[in-house]
């Protein structure tokens, strides 16, 4: 808690959806809600000076003070922008507490139905799903986490963008990774918002120079970094996941949604199972017969094919 102008006091409460395996650093963002205002009169603002459309839940709590709207206050501030909230008069001693929680994406992001997801590696090599939902989840059962997939990549892999989007966080500094709660929070990810408010997620990535920077646009296939360990990770892996925002006991969170992934020309679209390898193979020599084969494996080129 930090005073502010006259007897205000601001109290920030991140909102992460809980601890977890894997999350982009919401705390690096630059995002804030301030008071603007002297004496008696102060105007509550949101200050979003990042790329990233930002959901965000405003209450306040105090005495001796009155407001022009009603609290709490959720919306969504859009990127490099500010947004006033209220205002709020005081008293002869106004004394007022503001908790807010916030996180990438859009509260009322509604999902591309027909949004197709790119698998997020190099054309041409294929990598086992260590866990996905639908089947035995050590990891993911938290509404945050639940959709994840995992894909056992060794470290150095490339990690391509599943989704076209613009990049909201970058953090490469963590050098170390373990199965041991206390790594929790120190995870190298990306997270890249895409065009319907939702948020993919790459993470337990290898520290090094970013080959990506926060506010640039990719494509999908483009290249973001490289797998790793770090963070709350037993084994070299690449955590993915795309979430939304949700105000759940009031604060705002992220839940995970299910995806579908693509691969062959033409394209075809399955869901990823647990146990299987699944191929990225976008060459326009693909054929009809190699695309027949990996509809058979569970919608998957299955490796033991050599595709």
């Amino acid at each position: 808690m930090r005073a502010l102008q006259g007897w205000f006091a601001l109290f920030c409460a991140i909102g992460l959806g809980g601890a977890s395996p894997a999350s982009a650093a919401i705390t690096d963002y630059p995002f804030r809600v301030v008071t603007r205002g002297a004496a008696t009169d102060y105007q509550v603002v949101a200050e979003n000076n990042g790329p990233s459309p930002i959901s965000v839940r405003v209450d306040l709590t105090g005495n001796n003070y009155s407001s022009d709207r009603q609290w709490p206050v959720t919306t969504v501030v859009p990127p490099n922008a500010s947004l006033a909230l209220g205002r709020i008069y005081g008293g002869v001693r106004p004394d007022v507490i503001f908790d807010y929680s916030y996180h990438f994406g859009r509260l009322d992001a509604v999902e591309d139905g027909n949004a197709l997801y790119r698998l997020p590696f190099e054309e041409g090599r294929g990598f086992e799903i260590s866990q996905a939902y639908g089947g035995k989840l050590t990891s993911h059962g938290s509404p945050a986490l639940m959709y994840a997939v995992d894909f056992a990549m060794p470290s150095g892999s490339p990690v391509m963008a599943a989704r076209a989007g613009v990049v909201v966080d970058v953090t490469l500094r963590f050098t170390e990774g373990a199965a041991d709660i206390s790594f929790v929070d120190k995870a190298n990810t990306i997270a890249v918002v895409h065009d319907d408010g939702t948020v993919a997620e790459y993470a337990h990535l290898s520290s090094g120079p970013a080959n990506v920077a926060v506010g640039q646009r990719v494509a999908a296939g483009e290249l973001l970094g490289y797998s790793g360990s770090t963070g709350y990770s037993a084994e070299p892996h690449l955590h993915f996941i795309v979430s939304r925002p949700v105000v759940n006991n009031g604060k705002v969170m992220r839940v995970s949604v299910p995806v579908q992934f693509y691969a062959g020309d033409p394209a075809m679209r399955f869901s990823v199972r647990m146990g299987t390898t699944v191929w990225a193979n976008y060459g326009a020599a693909v054929t009809a017969g190699r695309a027949a084969r990996a509809n058979a494996v569970g919608n998957a080129v299955n490796s033991s094919r050599g595709l």
